[in-house]
């Protein structure tokens, strides 16, 4: 398994141009209240690392 996913590439470079084609013309948005939600599930886990 460690095989395999070292032999695909990190990220989706499609998706990538995708969102910075996106965010050059202006058409790219963010959803305020998934990021929020985000941020605080990623603060917890930091929490429970100390």
């Amino acid at each position: 398994m460690h095989q395999q996913m070292a032999s695909q590439p990190s990220f989706d470079s499609a998706k990538v141009a995708a969102i910075k084609d996106a965010i050059a013309n202006g058409s790219y948005t963010v959803d305020a209240e998934k990021l929020a939600d985000n941020m605080m599930k990623f603060e917890d886990e930091l929490g429970g690392l100390r």
